[in-house]
């Protein structure tokens, strides 16, 4: 054969085509060629398992350097696609397997490959879970995790166009975690690690609670990452309320160094990672309590445990995390605080923002009652008279 054949052309043809392919790149003799004659036999005897079979045996496409290499494996999904429904699952599995698991330098042709075939089937076929595990495979090997990442914001929608049972999903979520973690991007990894936490609807399977837990220890030994009230969303960590794990996510959300200092860690979280956090979070809880009021650095370095000579330094990594915005005056060592997150927005939180909505206003009204009075008092210079106002909240 000197080159395989339009894919046009019918089913028993492209079939011959790929067998003689392979054949070839088999070294087997044109004349005498014992794989076509085993191709051809298996579909007089039952056509029904060539289509996994030919899917199979596309490796040898992949130990060769040839120039209809893709064509080849182009030729391969045709053919795999025009299996009967109860065989299409075997053939994509054998052909994605192939692509998978055969040594070769040839990654770029393997994820070329698994993206046609991902893209020839229905957008709504659960057999495109099973390419996209492959393709995930593939370019984890090439170590171009990265080239993914925009594309794994779609993993939701593509999930239920999938129609993927939830054990399936969370298997998705796992896969997508750890290769994620194996290459070092460990926030998205965290990501998905908590996507698959979302799926348990209640805290009663054990998977749930060590999924659970671990994701809180993750999420405590993640650089900059400090969302942990987001965590109590989840119902699985709401379900290990009375486990070690969640005792140190309650101390990251209200705790104080000198808690955390008490606290045993068991080895879960890192101390040095954990007590950066707590300082982080105990000068935003600081910065919280005392908005655009004078923070000096004696009491930053009271609370945070630390030499006054160090304040700044911290400041500035608080600033840089995101937790606050701040500014500092070296002169008089002292810190003004503009904006803070807080660590839990509760009952006591919403106390306080009440409170200052209402110290507001009320500058807003004595503000109008200034711009008032100079108003009438101008009035009254234009008309050669005196303006007297008198504020009857105050009179006797």
């Amino acid at each position: 054969m000197a080159s395989i054949s339009a894919v046009q052309s019918s089913l028993e043809a492209q079939i011959d085509d790929l067998a003689f392919y392979i054949s070839r790149l088999r070294g087997e003799n044109e004349e005498d060629a014992a794989y076509v004659k085993e191709i051809q036999a298996l579909v007089e005897s039952d056509k029904s398992k060539v289509f996994a079979q030919l899917a199979k045996d596309t490796t040898v496409l992949l130990q060769k350097n040839d120039r209809e290499l893709e064509h080849g494996f182009n030729l391969a999904i045709v053919i795999v696609l025009s299996a009967p429904e109860q065989e299409l699952p075997a053939a994509v599995k054998a052909l994605i397997d192939a692509l998978v698991n055969t040594d070769s330098t040839k990654l770029s042709l393997k994820q070329k490959i698994l993206l046609n075939l991902y893209n020839a089937l229905s957008a709504t076929s659960p057999l495109r879970y099973d390419v996209f595990l492959g393709l995930l495979d593939v370019t984890s090997q090439a170590d171009e995790l990265d080239s993914l990442l925009p594309q794994l914001a779609n993993m939701d929608t593509w999930a239920k166009q999938w129609g993927i049972d939830a054990a399936t999903e969370r298997q998705l979520y796992q896969n997508l975690s750890d290769k994620l973690a194996q290459a070092g991007e460990q926030k998205p990894s965290l990501d998905f690690l908590l996507k698959k936490v979302a799926t348990y609807e209640n805290g009663s399977d054990a998977s749930a609670a060590t999924d659970a837990k671990l994701a809180i220890v993750r999420a405590i030994g993640l650089d900059n990452y400090f969302a942990f009230e987001d965590l109590l969303q989840y119902k699985a960590v709401q379900a290990i309320a009375d486990s070690k794990e969640y005792a140190i996510l309650d101390l990251f959300l209200r705790g104080d160094l000198a808690k955390f200092e008490a606290f045993a860690l068991d080895g879960l979280v890192d101390k040095e990672v954990g007590l950066r956090k707590i300082r982080l979070l105990s000068l935003a809880s600081l910065g919280s309590e005392n908005l655009s009021r004078e923070l000096t650095y004696a009491q930053i370095s009271q609370a945070l445990m630390i030499p006054e000579d160090e304040v700044e330094m911290w400041v500035i990594d608080v600033i840089r995390a995101g937790l606050v915005e701040a500014k500092l005056d070296q002169l008089n060592k002292t810190v003004i605080v503009h904006r803070s997150i807080y660590r839990v927005f509760g009952k006591e939180q919403w106390q306080q923002l009440s409170s200052r909505l209402n110290a507001w206003k009320d500058s807003l009204n004595d503000i109008l009652q200034v711009v008032g009075n100079a108003k009438l008092i101008s009035a009254g210079g234009l008309h050669g008279g005196a303006a007297v106002v008198i504020d009857e909240s105050k009179a006797n």
